[in-house]
């Protein structure tokens, strides 16, 4: 019967295909080059996507209409060329391929609902203590029914009056919260704990005891201490005080004497940012006034207690008295505070964290699994599956006749015995390769191909499921010959330095400056914007407000495990995407780990990065080793490598303000002549800075340079010769291949599409 389906489904996608090829030889063309055929209705969309997102209006139709017909052109040029066919070209529309299938690999009203309740816990902070027992993922049913015995008679003893702290010292498992009664502190914002964890401390009352639960480290039962109002994040200032790793007594005194000399100081009014420079070990920030760049959470910081400290201080007029921690002393002040953002803002960045959360994600997949299966005719043989059961530990030859039985079919597409081994045996070479630890039972294994074929199958047919990724997919394809076409006849003949210097000399007259003034302008519409405006746009390249998840590791380790390649190739995606940003790849490792394992880290994703095109001038590294941990109940929260976006461009500064309250900004900078700028031609033109108003708008200007009339020199001109360089060369490629490959354009279906 599955064939026979199976059979129906290609003769009924076929004739789909034939339908469509049918419909494209009878509907109306808009463009014809050579012997393609661009119809109204693919035309059309393109125009109609550009209009309504004002690219393309009625003063610029003909030219986006030139520019149209010159991408066409060049696309159709590289397909005459093979270009289309060679590996190398394949393997990059496949990586794009994989990144643009992911939206549609996942079960989008679940990741929705995951993605808003995960905003909702972020507005609460939750202080809890735990009672753990340890229990092996795979461990046999006896020991996980003693677990949970054990678990449920403690809390029965605690709900008849024993004190939750004292049992937790008693029996908890858990080495570092065990002699502290269990007491876990506030968590850190979601999502940075197990789900099922962060569900259960934020679904359960105050001062209540959860019934025993399991996660993928054991048995817990929990106790939440208190809940509050989230206070958001905090950026510090801090004076550390270190004391060794080995320290003896008289080391430990010193380092007090030192502290509370420093807090006197303090008290006494001394600048926080001096006395940091005198007395501070931390190297990293002792001469930038001991600021850490990063924000804390209650979660985030040493413990509850300290937190209470530090959230409740007024930014830059308070400190905190000297706290001690494995590092040292510490005096702590807070140096900028960030409450929670609106939904709609952290939206995103809340959804790529989602994505990059295992507990989650395992959730999300399954979910979408189940949805597959029943989709795809999954259809499942018991009797192969235990064959392939029992068979599984036993040697093999690889002849015998159970290795073809069927296990399971995918719309008829079967998936055999042998495959399933070859599958497992592919991934314990990997594992072994990373060093990993291979903890999964037979069972766990199966339902992992079951999970990786369903995908597998999903994937493949996306093109035929989804109309909208196919077109998506035909885009790229064309984004990346008509790329390879420009670099081939446009980019790589006007990078010669010998035929610049020739088109310089020969249109010498062209390149000469007006009277002009080097400035730079920022309007506003408040004087508070106005303030944060200059403190962002002091120098570039400007900080970002753009996220995306973070890179992370096993214990020890810097080799990728799955989900960094995905995470990257997205980051490959947004840089060729912005070519103005620049960004910080910062290596980060636990305090249990070795001390140059941050650095390999940030040394493997930068050479990712650039392996995949990304300049390294557009990449900026850095070790932050073990002083920005993230976390000290996940110690896997702490092994990874962040990145933040910075970029060269006013321009993305500017939208990251207005994104939030629109014209409330606007801001430029290079050379200015008569007219260019209204505010330039208001001043006088000397050099310096004004603040002045305009119009109802703050303005600022900073002159920095006043020019007279003169020639460009070469140098000066070069960026101009470039360009105008380029332009020849562009028209003459273009006139070479219209020659080759003639366009017409239909005018009466063109007007009839543009409008």
């Amino acid at each position: 019967m599955n064939k026979k389906i199976r059979t129906l489904y290609l003769l009924i996608m076929s004739f789909l295909t034939l339908l469509h090829v049918a419909k494209a030889q009878t509907d109306p063309f808009v463009i014809k080059i050579g012997n393609r055929t661009i119809s109204a209705a693919e035309f059309s969309s393109t125009y109609k996507k550009l209009v309504q997102s004002d690219s393309v209006n009625r003063e610029n139709t003909e030219a986006f209409l030139q520019n149209y017909i010159n991408y066409q052109l060049a696309v159709y040029a590289a397909e005459q060329q093979g270009k289309d066919a060679t590996a190398t070209f394949k393997d990059e529309i496949n990586t794009y391929r994989k990144e643009l299938a992911n939206p549609y690999l996942v079960d989008k009203g679940l990741l929705d609902r995951l993605v808003r309740e995960t905003y909702e816990r972020m507005r609460e902070e939750v202080h809890v203590a735990h009672i753990f027992i340890a229990l092996d993922k795979n461990a046999a049913p006896a020991d996980t029914a003693s677990a949970f015995n054990e678990l449920y008679n403690l809390r029965t003893r605690i709900l008849k009056g024993e004190a939750f702290e004292q049992i937790a010292k008693n029996y908890s498992q858990d080495p570092s919260t065990a002699s502290l009664g269990g007491d876990l502190g506030f968590l850190p914002m979601p999502p940075a704990t197990h789900y099922i964890f962060e569900s259960v401390a934020y679904n359960l009352p105050k001062e209540e005891i959860s019934m025993p639960f399991r996660t993928d480290k054991g048995y817990h039962i929990l106790k939440v201490i208190d809940k509050v109002p989230a206070r958001g994040k905090v950026k510090l200032a801090h004076i550390l005080v270190s004391t060794p790793v080995n320290a003896t007594e008289a080391d430990i005194k010193a380092a007090k004497r030192k502290i509370d000399q420093v807090h006197e100081l303090l008290k006494k009014g001394e600048p926080f940012e001096g006395v940091c420079r005198s007395f501070s070990d931390d190297q990293q920030t002792k001469f930038n006034g001991g600021v850490r760049n990063k924000y804390y959470d209650a979660g985030s910081l040493i413990n509850d207690k300290v937190a209470d400290k530090i959230l409740s201080l007024q930014v830059n007029s308070e400190f905190t008295d000297p706290i001690q921690t494995n590092l040292g002393w510490h005096i702590f002040r807070v140096v900028d505070k960030k409450d929670i953002l609106r939904f709609d803002d952290m939206a995103q960045y809340i959804r790529e964290k989602v994505n990059s959360d295992a507990s989650r994600t395992a959730i999300t997949r399954g979910s979408l699994i189940k949805r597959l299966m029943k989709e795809n005719n999954f259809q499942e043989s018991q009797e192969a599956k235990q064959v392939a059961f029992d068979n599984f530990h036993k040697d093999r030859l690889g002849n015998e006749a159970f290795l073809s039985q069927e296990l399971f079919t995918i719309n008829g597409e079967a998936s055999k015995v042998k495959d399933f081994y070859a599958f497992v045996v592919k991934q314990q070479r990997q594992l072994a390769k990373q060093k990993a630890k291979d903890d999964k039972s037979i069972l766990d294994w199966y339902n992992t191909f079951v999970e990786a074929q369903n995908m597998h199958y999903e994937e493949g047919n996306l093109e035929i499921k989804y109309p909208e990724f196919r077109k998506t997919v035909q885009e790229y394809k064309e984004a990346i010959l008509q790329k390879q076409m420009f670099e081939e006849f446009v980019i790589k003949p006007s990078l010669d330095s010998m035929t610049q210097v020739r088109y310089y000399t020969s249109n010498q007259a062209k390149y000469a400056y007006t009277n002009r003034v080097q400035a730079k302008v920022v309007t506003t519409d408040t004087k508070e914007t106005m303030l944060q405006a200059k403190q962002l746009l002091s120098k570039a390249p400007f900080l970002m407000n753009r996220r995306i998840s973070d890179v992370y590791f096993d214990k020890n380790k810097s080799d990728f495990l799955p989900d960094a390649t995905t995470i990257l190739t997205g980051l490959v995606v947004i840089m060729i995407k912005n070519r103005n940003y620049t960004i910080e790849v910062s290596g980060n490792a636990d305090n249990e780990e070795s001390e140059t394992i941050s650095a390999e880290r940030a040394r493997k994703v930068v050479n990712f990065l650039i392996n995949k095109g990304i300049s390294p001038t557009r990449i900026i590294e850095k070790d932050d080793n073990k002083f920005k941990q993230v976390s000290k109940v996940d110690h896997a929260k702490n092994r990874r490598v962040a990145i933040k976006f910075y970029s060269d461009s006013m321009e993305d500064v500017v939208k990251r303000f207005n994104s939030l309250k629109p014209a409330s900004l606007t801001a430029e900078e290079g050379f200015f002549k008569k007219g260019d700028n209204k505010y330039i031609d208001a001043l006088n033109w000397t050099i310096g800075e004004v603040d002045t108003e305009l119009e109802n708008r703050q303005v600022w200007v900073n002159i920095q340079k006043v020019e007279e009339p003169r020639q460009k020199t070469f140098k000066e001109a070069r960026g101009q010769v470039i360009r105008e360089y380029q332009q020849d060369l562009l028209n003459n490629w273009m006139d070479n291949l219209k020659a080759k490959y003639p366009v017409q354009v239909n005018q009466e279906e063109l007007q009839r599409a543009m409008n």
